[in-house]
């Protein structure tokens, strides 16, 4: 396999549960290396949620389908963001010093806020979607996954990695600059805005979205962790899929 090929294999392994590990590299910086192809992550992901959809939309009722495109992206990445989207929400809801919430954050029981944070978000999810036609479907579900990996390329080029120590997300996100950022974002217009106006609209509520996230970030934080750029990516989902709601609304 090329490099690019291995890079990318890299990156799909350390983001989904698909079976490309044979063929990635080991070494936590050639994750950093991978990361502008954290985007195509994202599409191979809403490929594989959208064939879901599309068999769904064939046996079972429309409600349902967003539900089954939902319940495969979890399947595929294995709750990965969700997990830090619940971590995030106990650590910055419960935590009152840097120590505490990072503290929190690090323990694998789900608190109140976290479960609050997942029904929140997931519930949001299923409704916008339910709200779309099956095209407004596809699409959503394309660029929502797109945009949300995206989302981790500014953030952890912007903001410093805050857990003391080496864990295993530092040399990936120290690795990150803004080179990666750029060309990954690049990617991503070439992925999400031939799919028209309401992609557009969606990627700069996804810019808004990240520049906000990094302002509480760094608030509470002083910085990222693997868990804030899973929830991050989360949030950024949500806000695609309101955003095409809300598109069906005025059209």
């Amino acid at each position: 396999m090329t490099h690019l090929l291995r890079l990318f294999a890299t990156a799909l392994t350390f983001f989904t549960r698909l079976p490309f590990a044979r063929w990635s590299y080991a070494d936590a910086a050639c994750l950093a290396s991978a990361a502008p192809l954290f985007p195509l992550v994202g599409a191979v992901v809403a490929a594989v949620v959208i064939a879901v959809a599309l068999v769904a939309n064939l046996c079972l009722p429309a409600s349902v389908v967003p539900w089954c495109a939902l319940a495969a992206g979890i399947v595929v990445t294995g709750a990965f963001h969700e997990d830090g989207l619940s971590d995030t929400a106990d650590g910055l809801g419960g935590g009152w010093t840097l120590e505490r919430k990072l503290e929190i954050m690090k323990d694998s029981r789900i608190g109140s806020y976290g479960a609050v944070a997942l029904c929140i978000v997931l519930g949001g999810k299923y409704v916008a979607l339910a709200t779309l036609p099956p095209a407004g479907l596809l699409a959503a579900l394309w660029t929502g996954h797109v945009l949300a990996r995206w989302s981790v390329l500014p953030l952890a080029a912007g903001l410093p990695y805050v857990r003391a120590g080496t864990p295993a997300n530092k040399p990936v996100a120290d690795g990150i600059g803004l080179r990666h950022a750029v060309v990954g974002s690049f990617i991503t217009a070439a992925l999400v805005l031939p799919l028209g106006r309401v992609a557009w609209c969606a990627a700069v509520g996804s810019a808004l979205v990240v520049a906000l996230a990094a302002l509480y970030y760094r608030r509470q934080l002083g910085g990222i962790t693997g868990d804030t750029l899973g929830a991050a990516n989360q949030v950024v989902e949500l806000a695609c899929y309101l955003i095409f709601a809300g598109a069906t609304r005025w059209t």
